[in-house]
């Protein structure tokens, strides 16, 4: 099976890998002392050991997938092509049907299943932006037809944290 490529903004990176220490320290730590408890609990509360289980199951899952992100990430270096919308670039468009302005926040798709704001890589919108350059238009297809984005603007998504 070919290892797939998770692309990540190095504040997305970095964000992910704080995640995975405090999740290390957590699963040597607190859980691993509620698993002890609940087993050495003489009034045989199975419900709390189910609970703690299924707990440091999660959090187990957690811990595997934030390795296998971390592991075959690749950073995205915004000085490669400063003039074309790439990973970690906030972009703004006009909706020419809506006549309103639109910013995107482009992300890996990892970093937005991790709860970071923005659009995935690969979303319709992702995809159709990725590459293109300010004054260019884009057509995305969506559930309810092809919408037409005209870039105006490419900036590095500031980091708020």
């Amino acid at each position: 099976m070919e290892e797939k490529k998770h692309v990540l903004t190095r504040s997305g990176y970095d964000k992910l890998q704080v995640e995975l220490e405090k999740l290390l320290s957590e699963e040597s730590g607190e859980v691993a002392e509620k698993l002890a408890e609940a087993r050495e609990n003489e009034a045989g509360e199975e419900a709390i050991f189910f609970e703690t289980m299924v707990e440091k199951e999660r959090l187990d899952e957690r811990i595997a997938y934030l390795r296998y992100v971390l592991a075959n990430a690749t950073i995205v270096d915004h000085d490669d092509d400063p003039e074309h919308v790439s990973p970690g670039n906030r972009i703004t468009v006009y909706d020419k049907d809506e006549k309103e302005e639109l910013i995107f926040d482009l992300l890996g798709s990892a970093e937005v299943t991790s709860g970071r704001q923005g659009v995935s890589l690969d979303s319709p919108v992702g995809k159709a932006l990725l590459g293109h350059a300010v004054g260019d238009t884009v057509k995305v297809e969506v559930p309810d037809g092809v919408v037409k984005y005209k870039i105006r603007k490419i900036e590095l998504i500031p980091d708020l944290d």
